[in-house]
């Protein structure tokens, strides 16, 4: 904690636009260089050493209404349920909100699906599907589960840190904008961000996930950018207290300010 503290200070003091890593072990090992490297990326400054380099995700200013980004430390952590939990809790404040969800299924150019306007019966998404269409993409969850408009995204593969290999969610992020809501959510894709700058964002963990997937790797760069933890998959057989216990004091280690 003290080693990080100080490249804390010195990211802080010199504003660099790398860290490079001269060290190796026995000083510096594999976890070590790996929270050195979530805390440069988060200050979105890149880490270099001998044989590597990562960079910080882009994040592009597009988004032109109040925004929250909900990301994941993984798959199937419940980002969805995240989600459209937060649409619908929104939407009965008042806020008019719309989903912006990237996933593997998504269409080829950003759709629009009006979720409280379309009956989504299984015969409707049977139709879907036989159009060609990824019918259980998360746009259509979202849309089902809030009943909200939402707008379905495409990205293909994910570093390690999260920044897809490509995707169409800032075209998505545009269409957003011309849409009459007045909020919007952007849902993560497995460990993947979303490329967009948003006014906060929420980390979905999952509970069952293994211990070093969370404050190890860079699941530590992930809760180090976040605002809000939610933690999910805290039920038996997925997780018992003591492991509900410990996936929180990891989260409390990487980042101590989150909510």
């Amino acid at each position: 904690r003290e080693a990080m503290v100080g490249v804390e200070e010195a990211l802080g003091r010199y504003q660099p636009d790398l860290v490079v890593d001269l060290s190796d072990e026995p000083v510096v090992g594999y976890r070590e260089r790996f929270k050195f490297a979530s805390l440069a990326l988060a200050h979105g400054v890149s880490y270099e050493g001998a044989d590597f380099r990562f960079d910080p995700p882009l994040f592009h200013d597009v988004v032109e209404k109040p925004s929250i980004s909900i990301i994941g430390t993984g798959k199937r952590v419940g980002k969805t349920a995240i989600s459209a939990y937060f649409a619908r809790e929104l939407d009965r404040a008042g806020f008019s909100p719309c989903v912006v969800a990237m996933g593997r299924g998504g269409p080829t150019e950003p759709e629009v699906l009006y979720g409280a306007r379309e009956k989504m019966t299984p015969g409707f998404l049977l139709k879907v599907s036989r159009e060609g269409k990824h019918a259980a993409s998360d746009y259509y969850e979202d849309a089902l589960m809030s009943r909200i408009t939402t707008v379905g995204c495409r990205r293909c593969g994910g570093g390690l840190a999260g920044a897809p290999f490509v995707s169409n969610v800032l075209t998505g992020a545009r269409l957003a904008n011309e849409l009459e809501t007045r909020f919007v959510l952007f849902e993560g894709s497995g460990a993947a961000l979303p490329p967009v700058r948003t006014g906060a964002r929420v980390v979905t963990v999952g509970a069952h996930q293994p211990l070093d997937y969370i404050d190890g790797y860079f699941g530590t760069y992930r809760l180090l950018i976040s605002d809000l933890a939610v933690l999910t998959m805290c039920e038996s057989p997925m997780a018992d207290k003591e492991k509900v216990r410990s996936v929180e004091a990891a989260v409390r280690r990487a980042n101590p300010d989150l909510k």
